[in-house]
């Protein structure tokens, strides 16, 4: 009887594990070269999969090129951007990927074999771009930001007349851009309140 409930716990934690997307998952067995190990290595053989931004697209007669600007990914594989990267990488897909879909800024996470590294330019500086060819390719989906909404009460004022401890301050936090959904609190100054 006790067995039952610790099935379903269990069963439900596994489920919730981060995993990646189905179409950039790999076996456990697979061995996977890290970004620093073909930069800093010089390795341009074996099976990579990275995550970062899309910086540019290229569609050729036969694939798509996109430039990427690498980010270490988190434990489900989205990129975990940051104010620094560690550079760019090329992936290069075996089909047509619309520019307007694929745009510049969105996230992304690619799986397939190394090959040789290509030079190239970012802006005016000589670059050469790790790359990785017959690419499988994840788009990740916006964000969406949340609201967020905290409530503090405050031990230190106390009323005895009052059976609750002190008053509470509420705060929230909107996501940027976002319209507010109170109005401005109503707060007069010392000189308003004399006259």
């Amino acid at each position: 009887m006790k067995v039952l409930p610790l099935l379903a716990l269990s069963a439900l934690l596994l489920g919730g594990c981060a995993t990646y997307p189905e179409s950039v998952r790999v076996s456990e067995e697979t061995s996977l070269v890290s970004y620093e190990a073909a930069i800093k290595g010089g390795i341009s053989q074996g099976t990579a999969r990275w995550s970062g931004v899309i910086a540019k697209v290229d569609n050729n007669a036969k694939d798509t090129r996109l430039e990427i600007v690498y980010f270490p990914a988190k434990s489900n594989g989205r990129p975990q951007v940051t104010d620094n990267t560690a550079g760019r990488f090329v992936a290069y897909v075996p089909s047509f990927l619309d520019p307007l879909v694929y745009q510049q800024g969105k996230q992304i996470t690619v799986l397939g074999p190394l090959a040789q590294p290509e030079a190239g330019m970012v802006d005016k500086y000589q670059y050469v771009f790790p790359v990785i060819n017959q690419a499988t390719v994840y788009l990740w989906p916006k964000q969406q930001e949340q609201t967020r909404v905290e409530i503090e009460t405050w031990p230190m004022w106390r009323n005895p007349y009052y059976p609750y401890w002190g008053p509470v301050r509420v705060r929230t936090t909107h996501p940027s851009g976002a319209t507010q959904t109170q109005g401005q609190p109503n707060v007069q100054s010392s000189s308003e309140v004399q006259q």
